[in-house]
């Protein structure tokens, strides 16, 4: 008689949580998702919610992060660490209302330097400087390292356009410790926003005889100046390298760096394998989920409700948006050469204002013509109080994933969208570095090339969506032949004819880039068919080109 077939034995819930955790922390994020999951389809459990809200985290879904919590929350109120959590991946409004429910469920969260650091920054971004200066300094008097909250303080203030603040205090990090590479660093991007590149290059050049392999400081450097071929600094950082770099952040910068360099000098060849390798260091320190973002592009589509303009009207707001490296920045110099535009930059203003207005829509609910009235009236208030009452520019690359909802909260506003060849946009995406946890597909070519296809499918729809709102550039006419492009563009937008439009580089003004050395050059060809030196290590990209988007 043959004995019965028994059925595998199932893991028990500890084991799998066990088996899930270990898959997490060795970055195979979506095995420990699935067995997270798993575990939750048997028993609701706060442990794994915890931990599907630290994958979200991880992988840049904070607003998924948070459902996650909150999950767990209910499950157990009194948790700290939920608390804690909850509070980490939440901003400005929402966290301080975070702060109240944990009060209010007998878990008050005591603000820690790094807590006030960063309600500072939400205070800053909310245009409350004078309170974000003193939270600043209050986290220093809470223990918070003097050196380093000075130096996040100024990096802040300049991104916030206060470049008289930053530098002040800046400064005054550097005299509490003359020899730390860090503020240095720091005060030398903002040298190079300002177009100041000789003062920038003297501190990055002391804080390298200081902090010898400081991957930052090299990054800056080579990016400062077009390298020529036979420069000792070249040199100096190809020896670095090839001694070895035990540190893992100190390579992926040198490395950007040394790649910015060869290209720079011809060395076409020997550019991909240093690429390769800081991208391969920056893909596993920021894993990246195109599924996620391909459901958000749908869920903001499919709830958009067209023809509804009914929002804050009295501001003109010029939106410029594109890709990354498609030439935003130059397109936004252009503008603020006339002397009716103010640019903004890469303000990012609609966290508070119109972007929960625009999960909510595509969560299924339906915010008031009132709501979204008043989004608009605090994005424009921010707006008047940072850049004053001319009309005003904004950059955020941000705007294309919600442009038809941008355009309800402000119908007076125009949508400049940049095209550019997606080889060279792909490629020069694969170069740069951007700031952590942002752009998380641009470390990987195939994940570059799949998102450029997501961004042209979508941007499609919103000019069907958005008859007459939207005028689209592209970068290849403007470079070969500004003037006629330049006039369509001042047209677009209302704007009269102003020969400064031609000569952006004149315009003296800070300007926030990764072409630090390039956007204070006449308009030119420079980078047109710049992907044709590298078809071949492009190849991943250009097949993933191919990938059929679907919204």
């Amino acid at each position: 008689m043959k004995k019965p077939v028994l059925p595998p034995k199932q893991p028990s819930i500890s084991e799998a949580y066990q088996a899930a955790l270990k898959a997490q922390q060795a970055g195979r994020l979506a095995d420990a998702r699935k067995g997270y999951l798993d575990i939750l389809k048997q028993k609701p459990l706060a442990e794994p919610m915890f931990q599907m809200g630290e994958i979200s985290a991880r992988t840049g879904d904070l607003p998924g992060a948070a459902k996650w919590y909150r999950r767990a929350l209910k499950l157990k109120p009194r948790e700290p660490a939920l608390w804690q959590a909850l509070a980490r991946v939440s901003r400005g409004g929402e966290r301080e209302k975070v702060l109240r429910q944990a009060k209010a469920a007998g878990v008050p969260l005591r603000s820690t330097a790094a807590e006030l650091v960063a309600r500072a920054d939400d205070l800053l971004a909310a245009g409350q400087g004078e309170k974000a200066r003193q939270t600043y300094r209050a986290a220093i008097k809470a223990g918070g390292p003097a050196v380093q909250v000075l130096t996040h303080m100024g990096t802040r203030l300049g991104d916030a356009d206060d470049h008289d603040g930053a530098l002040s205090v800046l400064t005054e990090a550097i005299a509490l410790a003359p020899t730390a590479a860090v503020p240095r660093v720091a005060r030398a991007a903002l040298f190079q926003t300002l177009g100041q590149l000789d003062r920038a290059e003297a501190d990055l050049r002391a804080a390298l005889q200081s902090a010898p392999a400081h991957g930052g400081a090299w990054l800056a450097l080579m990016r400062g100046r077009k390298q020529a071929k036979g420069a000792p600094d070249v040199t100096e950082l190809e020896a670095r390298l090839a001694d070895g770099v035990s540190d893992p952040e100190a390579r992926r910068l040198m490395c950007f760096a040394l790649a910015k360099a060869l290209e720079d000098q011809g060395r076409y060849d020997e550019v991909f394998a240093h690429l390769n390798v800081a991208n391969r260091i920056t893909a596993r320190k920021f894993p990246y989920g195109f599924d996620s973002d391909l459901k958000t592009a749908r869920s903001r589509l499919r709830s958009f409700e067209p023809d509804l303009f009914d929002g804050y009207s009295d501001i003109a707001p010029i939106f410029v948006t594109g890709l990354p490296r498609s030439g935003t920045t130059l397109v936004e110099t252009i503008l603020g050469a006339h002397p009716g535009v103010t640019p903004g930059g890469e303000m990012a203003l609609f966290r508070d204002t119109i972007t929960p207005l625009v999960e909510a829509q595509s969560a299924g609910r339906h915010p008031s013509p009132e709501a979204w009235e008043k989004a608009g009236a605090a994005w424009a208030e921010k707006v008047r109080a940072r850049l004053g009452p001319r009309r005003p520019t904004d950059k955020s690359i941000s705007t294309f994933a919600q442009m038809g909802h941008v355009a309800r909260a402000l119908p007076n506003a125009k949508f400049i969208l940049l095209d550019r060849d997606p080889r060279d946009v792909g490629l020069s995406i694969y170069k740069n570095l951007f700031p952590d946890g942002l752009h998380r597909y641009a470390y990987d070519l195939a994940e570059i090339g799949r998102y450029i296809r997501l961004f042209e499918t979508v941007t499609a729809a919103w000019q069907e969506r958005l008859p007459g709102r939207v005028k689209v550039i592209s970068y290849e006419a403007l470079t070969d032949d500004p003037e006629p492009q330049i006039r369509e563009l001042l047209d677009f937008c209302g704007l009269s004819w102003d020969p400064a439009c031609l000569n952006p580089e004149r315009t003296g003004r800070a300007v926030k880039t990764l072409s630090v050395a390039q956007i204070r050059q006449p308009i030119n060809r420079g980078s047109v068919q710049a992907w044709r030196r590298f078809e071949n290590d492009l190849q991943p990209l250009i097949k993933a080109l191919e990938t059929e988007i679907t919204l």
